[in-house]
């Protein structure tokens, strides 16, 4: 199956004055994904640079001379994706585990609460799989899918002791329990169909607005297969006996593994930036 993808980025200057020297920092898709092969990637503006960070990911550096008043530009990045099935990578190709082991920003792993409730939930566990499907279980037990709710987005201690949040709280805590016990895990960042099929995107020959789609799922590091994509918020984790273990093609776009802003600097007028993410059907 494949998937036509295009970021667009709009930068406004709505003052009275030229405002120079632009510099837009743009995350891409990821490089390293075990969701998606990508076919091509092109820019509609020149990129100075690309630098590449955790896991694959990486971000564009593009400058823009001049924006007079009034005046808008636009950077455009199209992918063409082939989508893969997503059983894991050979574990003998991964290496430089131990980021994926640490506490990090939002994933307190090393908090006092958040091992405890580890140890206490993978104590009688018999292996690295039964680890993961505990620790979903009380997930998806504990917490409140609640997109309104003052606790979202605030991370794994807030998802262990509030018990709500959205899709990006049931990840982090997922990773965070997940190291805890021993396990590498990380967040992945992208898009997924609510419906898990891939449905909700198909309509042959439009373009279809991302926006709504956002979503944040994880991986896990099993010894004896790799990384398996596990998302915490829809329930699904790996299942001994399958193939695969977890399945979750075409429902889900991968788009990195740092879910990092667009930045903007510039001098001059304060500029206003909007961006979107389009899949175009053909």
């Amino acid at each position: 199956m494949n998937r036509n993808i295009q970021i667009a980025v709009k930068v406004t200057n709505s003052g009275w004055q030229t405002t120079t020297g632009v510099k837009v920092q743009l995350p891409l898709i990821s490089a390293d994904s075990q969701y998606q092969q990508t076919i091509e990637e092109t820019f509609d503006h020149k990129v100075e640079k690309i630098v590449e960070g955790e896991a694959g990911s990486r971000i564009a550096h593009i400058v823009i001379d001049s924006i007079a008043p009034g005046q808008s530009e636009t950077i455009r990045v199209n992918y063409a994706l082939q989508v893969k099935p997503n059983g894991g990578l050979q574990a003998s190709a991964v290496s430089g585990l131990q980021p994926y082991l640490n506490p990090a920003n939002k994933i307190e792993s090393n908090h006092p609460d958040i091992v405890a409730k580890a140890n206490e939930l993978t104590a009688s566990a018999e292996s690295e799989l039964d680890k993961v499907n505990k620790i979903g279980s009380f997930i998806n037990s504990h917490m409140t899918y609640n997109l309104n709710s003052p606790y979202r987005n605030k991370g794994a201690l807030s998802a262990l002791k509030n018990g709500e949040g959205a899709c990006e709280d049931y990840a982090t805590l997922f990773v965070a329990l997940a190291r805890a016990s021993g396990l590498p895990a990380r967040q992945v960042n992208g898009f997924t169909d609510p419906k898990l099929t891939g449905a909700s995107w198909k309509s042959q020959g439009q373009t279809v607005s991302l926006q709504g789609f956002r979503h944040s799922w994880a991986e896990v590091y099993l010894q004896n297969y790799g990384w398996i994509a596990v998302d915490p918020t829809f329930g699904i984790y790996p299942q001994e006996g399958k193939d695969n273990l977890v399945e979750l093609s075409p429902s889900h776009i991968a788009q990195n593994y740092s879910d990092q802003p667009v930045k903007v600097s510039y001098h001059g007028n304060n500029l206003s930036v909007s961006w979107s993410n389009l899949l175009i059907n053909k």
